[in-house]
């Protein structure tokens, strides 16, 4: 269901207990990680055009040389360039190195700016220079490589991390990274690569399996979780003697004068998520804007025509979303926190809802134990403030759902929930859905799931994961910027495929 996501000390421990229970050397696992890797890359490589190897002196160094010695076996025009920024070399760098050598492939040593080499704009740059073991900002001859392997304008392709990126932690923003078009990381993705801050550095990356021992890595400790389509799994089978009750009953508050349309898409994604009935609560002057528009929808007004002054839920409902274009009237704020301070059902709190809360930290307290909060960047800084770097930002996520015992959804790019204990991220980064709406489905798909009985983080990962997979089938067909929230959910009646 969830690819696990670890620590530079934990992939450094991944390798060693793989070596001792596979009872082979570190220059072998080399050796079969990197072949791995060429048979993911030979394709990209273009004979007319050298392919310019970049490498420390470490054990990414070594990579690196097994790589060229790889491509140089079947005739590809390979560059060498070891970039001396230490006197010492790894034992399995030494060994590679040893090996070009008697291919009679130079290895051009780097020790000064004047040792860098003119790239030519078509070539292919392989990025080995430091690996998942860097603890500190390249200086010196190193950086010296970096910025100049980004100012040729050429492809670079980094094996397993870009030089100068730090798997599990933010950089400093002067730090000097290299910036790759593909990065071929072995075995499992980088927390660092689904940083919105590191999105020049790793602009796509690719997984190479090599191997590393399945027990060891199920036994690993983890905090940080992929989603994959497993996750589609928890979506429960259907009683052919099921009628709509079995379904659970959404309510859906929202609306304000010209933003009616945002619980009205939010009703729509929570019936076509499978909630058996929806009912929702808005201003008097979207009544009929709910009607005609979804039908299958119970509607239900506030006393005053543009905003809701009074939240009501129904006796009979499952789980209740708010905040979807509600505004900030005073007498708004008033009736959603009446609202709180006497709802103890499944609750998801979004927009406006978060925005009014956002001003009266403490209400907080009566937000009920386990409710889904799906902040987008801006009303999340809204609510703890601002961050230095993503991974504060990521600390101060978890913070919150602790601090309100609550599941949060951050979305973004790379959605990212948690309950207090774990971070989940959703994998998938497709910009057809930055438009208007795109979150009011999301919080209706949520709702809706709510009502129909799935615990709150198995709501939120699914709603998360179906939302963005809509994206997927949508631009399998149409240009991405064409989509509009509608489409969202015209996709959701699409069949879902868990593996």
């Amino acid at each position: 269901m969830f690819t696990k996501l670890f620590t530079a000390q934990q992939i450094k421990e991944i390798d060693r207990q793989t070596m001792l229970r596979q009872n082979i050397s570190s220059e072998a696992l080399m050796e079969r990680a990197v072949t791995n890797l060429f048979f993911h890359l030979v394709n990209k490589v273009n004979k007319k055009y050298p392919t310019y190897i970049f490498c420390g002196k470490g054990n990414n160094g070594g990579d690196a040389l097994v790589l060229a010695r790889l491509l140089h076996e079947i005739n590809l025009p390979v560059k060498c360039f070891s970039v001396e920024f230490t006197p010492k070399s790894s034992p399995d760098y030494t060994v590679n190195y040893r090996r070009l050598q008697e291919l009679g492939v130079e290895i051009v040593p780097v020790k000064t700016r004047e040792d860098l080499p003119d790239i030519p704009e078509k070539a292919l740059i392989i990025d080995g220079i430091f690996g998942t073991g860097l603890s500190r900002p390249a200086t010196g001859i190193a950086q010296a490589a970096i910025d100049h392997v980004n100012q040729s304008g050429s492809e670079i392709i980094s094996i397993d991390v870009p030089s100068g990126l730090y798997v599990d932690k933010s950089n400093e923003k002067q730090d000097s990274m290299v910036q790759a078009d593909k990065v071929l990381t072995f075995q499992f993705p980088k927390i660092s690569f689904f940083y919105p801050e590191n999105a020049s550095y790793v602009k796509d990356f690719e997984v190479v399996d090599i191997g590393l021992e399945q027990s060891v890595i199920d036994a690993m400790p983890a905090r940080h979780f992929l989603l994959t389509d497993k996750v589609l799994q928890m979506i429960k089978k259907r009683d052919k003697f099921s009628y709509k009750n079995t379904f659970g009953h959404a309510f859906i508050v929202g609306g304000s004068y010209g933003m009616t349309g945002a619980p009205v898409l939010s009703s729509q994604a929570a019936m076509r998520i499978g909630a058996g009935l929806v009912t929702n609560l808005l201003p008097r002057c979207g009544y009929t804007i709910s009607q005609t528009a979804v039908p299958e929808v119970m509607t239900l007004t506030a006393r005053k025509k543009k905003y809701i002054d009074e939240i009501q839920a129904p006796e009979k409902i499952s789980a209740t979303g708010i905040g979807m274009g509600l505004g900030q009237h005073p007498e708004t704020q008033k009736a959603l926190k009446k609202f709180l301070k006497s709802y103890h059902k499944p609750l998801l709190l979004d927009a406006d809802a978060l925005n009014i809360l956002a001003q009266h930290k403490d209400w907080w307290k009566h937000i009920p134990e386990n409710s889904i909060l799906t902040p987008h960047e801006g009303e999340f800084k809204r609510l703890v403030g601002g961050w230095k770097n993503d991974t504060e930002k990521w600390i101060k996520l978890k913070q919150f759902a602790l601090d309100i015992s609550a599941v949060i959804v951050l979305k973004g790019a790379y959605t990212l929930i948690s309950d207090g204990e774990f971070f989940y991220i959703n994998p998938v980064a497709n910009p057809a859905l930055a438009t208007a709406g795109s979150g009011d489905v999301l919080s209706g798909m949520i709702t809706g799931l709510l009502a129909q009985g799935y615990q709150p983080l198995e709501a939120a990962l699914l709603g998360v994961y179906m939302h963005s997979q809509t994206a997927e089938k949508y631009t399998a067909h149409h240009p991405d910027y064409t989509m509009m929230a509608r489409d969202i959910i015209e996709m959701l009646s699409q069949k879902q495929k868990p593996e």
